[in-house]
């Protein structure tokens, strides 16, 4: 059962889940791309076939459902090329994805077992004619379905196999080598597509971790300044009918803290700041730092500016809250200011203007806060070592 299911896995992959979608998208592209041609030549080939039955002298009967195949073929054509990736939703992608899969499955299916049938029963008088042209368009479907793994390896195995072993057992000395010939191509194809998948799959794990790297603060993994201002732009992209809010927030007090406490405290506060944040904000927010203690929330799809006033005030609720560091109890306190689009601004630069005068609002309006306390020898002697 393992060995099966280790099988199973390497036939039909899914790809890791953070690319999923992404990877999906890329298989469908081309699939877009290369499939299209492959339906033209494979009606093209299979009107050829449907001549040769006939001047082979076969029945009607047997080959002209053929003919259903065809438009079969240029049905799927005109749908392929109808939408491009980009604009199907990811769930659209993966039913159109299954959807070619099946097709390519049950065409070859039906093709590879016609081959067989054609050679054993002695049909023509080129035997390998049919047998080997099949071969060829299979080998054709397999390349332009590499990046679908399921597909290429059905159409390598059904469309090459099945008349590969008819011409072992009952074909010539031609026949057999033909057939010996055929099998390791197939075997070759199977190894291409592959590694083809998997060269996908790395490709699109390398570039989630370039955008993270660019994208994401070290020290506290959330977004960088650089994604916080895409994700402003995303918003605004999105017209007015969409609210969001740009919520800019400092920490108060924070140079005291790396004072008293030196500075890999003072890092430690601001990891666990960021992980609050992102606790109070839910999915529905993007979160960052943008240096030093200053942090950005885009709070996005917003009523009003009543509904970002309560979530603010959710947010300041858990976020100030004490914490230990080196031993002592440290008040978390943080000044905030926002903006709501469209309403205060309708650019990027409008918006952080008018949350950052909102953040200075805040702070001149709070009571000043009481002279720290001068700190103890104990506390003077950590500070030193942690330095």
């Amino acid at each position: 059962m393992t060995l099966l299911r280790s099988v199973g896995r390497w036939l039909v992959p899914t790809g890791p889940e953070p690319i999923r979608v992404e990877l999906e998208r890329r298989q469908w592209a081309r699939i877009q791309q290369y499939v299209p041609m492959i339906y033209v030549i494979a009606s093209l080939n299979t009107a050829i076939v449907m001549a040769v039955c006939a001047h082979a002298g076969i029945a009607p009967r047997y080959y002209t459902w053929m003919f259903g195949l065809i438009g079969l073929a240029m049905a799927r054509t005109v749908v392929l090329t109808r939408k491009t990736p980009a604009q199907l939703a990811p769930a659209a992608v993966s039913s159109a994805l299954r959807g070619s899969a099946w097709i390519a499955f049950t065409s070859v299916l039906v093709m590879g077992g016609f081959a067989s049938t054609t050679f054993v029963s002695g049909a023509f008088s080129r035997s390998t004619l049919i047998p080997i042209s099949l071969a060829f368009g299979s080998m054709s479907v397999a390349h332009c379905f590499a990046t679908l793994r399921p597909s290429a390896v059905a159409a390598l195995t059904l469309g090459i196999v099945p008349s590969s072993v008819a011409m072992l057992l009952v074909g010539d000395f031609d026949a057999r080598v033909l057939a010996v010939s055929m099998l390791s191509v197939a075997v070759l194809m199977i190894r291409f597509v592959a590694g083809q998948f998997d060269q996908l799959v790395t490709e699109l794990q390398l570039q989630l971790e370039v955008y993270g790297l660019a994208n994401t603060d070290s020290l506290t993994n959330l977004l960088n300044r650089r994604a916080l201002l895409a994700s402003i732009e995303q918003g605004l992209a999105a017209g007015t009918g969409n609210a969001f809010a740009v919520v800019l927030l400092d920490l108060d007090g924070f140079k005291g803290v790396n004072d008293r406490l030196g500075h890999p405290a003072g890092d430690l506060l601001l990891q666990v700041v960021g992980r609050r944040l992102v606790a109070s904000c839910g999915a529905t927010a993007s979160v960052g730092r943008l240096g030093g203690d200053e942090f950005m929330v885009v709070l996005h799809s917003v009523r009003d500016a009543a509904e970002v006033d309560s979530r603010v005030a959710v947010l300041l609720g858990e976020l100030c809250q004490p914490t230990e560091l080196e031993g002592e109890q440290v008040m978390v306190r943080a000044s905030l200011g926002y903006a709501l689009f469209p309403r205060d601004g309708s650019t990027t630069a409008a918006l952080l203007a008018a949350a950052d005068d909102a953040l200075y609002a805040h702070k001149r309006a709070r009571p000043p806060e009481p002279r720290a306390a001068e700190p103890s020898p104990s506390t003077e002697r950590r500070r030193h070592r942690t330095s």
